[in-house]
């Protein structure tokens, strides 16, 4: 690794998948040049200012469905548990990371996260999306399972659940992707109303959102793949 790599700070909770959530992001950013931090729930925000004032750049994983408190709704069946600790932590992080305009990557719930602290809300689970998206592919936590499993090399990979794109032009995704791609798909939340500023920059045919920028800042780009 390069001695001037940029340093990545990475959120991705310590709850749930096993050793998974310490290699999932870790060897990506690695592969990519960067240095990654795992940040625990810094409480302090002193503690959370030293640290991002280490960091180049912040990454905002995946992991449990946020409370839906958060952004004003109320239980559901379908929620997974919730990790307040983080939740906290997150909103907080976020808002810290956009005043500095640093650079931010939100993956899954990390969009999500985005979105909320954004003043956004949230589908709580696939059964509240419009009737014409409610067969969007999510929610297959069997086949997560596999997914961890065989990262650890426990197992072969799974094909992933997956479905097309369309990417608006003009976006920093536009610019990575082009117009259509494809993605995998094992969210079953997906962002409902966008937070203050927030564009969505990629759609699947049936309109749920699956990326998300905020073109006010240098670069905020979240993706629920």
């Amino acid at each position: 690794m390069r001695a001037d790599a940029p340093t990545i700070a990475v959120s991705a909770g310590f709850t749930d998948y096993g050793d998974y959530l310490g290699v999932a992001l870790s060897r990506p950013v690695i592969a990519a040049g960067g240095l990654p931090v795992l940040f625990p729930y810094l409480e302090d925000a002193n503690a959370r200012a030293a640290a991002l004032d280490r960091a180049d750049g912040l990454l905002l994983g995946f992991g449990r469905d946020i409370d839906p408190a958060r952004y004003g709704a109320g239980p559901h069946p379908a929620l997974t548990a919730v990790s307040p600790h983080r939740d906290a932590f997150e909103l907080a992080l976020v808002g810290e990371a956009l005043a500095r305009d640093m650079p931010v990557l939100g993956i899954c719930r990390g969009m999500q996260i985005v979105n909320v602290a954004l003043g956004g809300t949230l589908f709580r689970d696939r059964s509240e999306y419009p009737p014409a998206a409610r067969a969007h592919p999510g929610g297959d936590w069997a086949r997560w399972d596999r997914v961890c499993a065989a990262t650890l090399g426990n197992g072969e990979m799974p094909s992933h659940p997956s479905h097309p794109i369309a990417v608006a032009r003009g976006s920093r995704l536009f610019a990575a992707l082009g117009e259509r791609s494809v993605v995998n798909s094992y969210h079953h939340q997906a962002v409902a109303t966008l937070g203050r500023e927030v564009e969505a920059v990629a759609c699947a045919d049936d309109g749920i959102v699956d990326a998300i920028e905020v073109p006010a800042f240098e670069l905020v780009l979240g993706v629920q793949w």
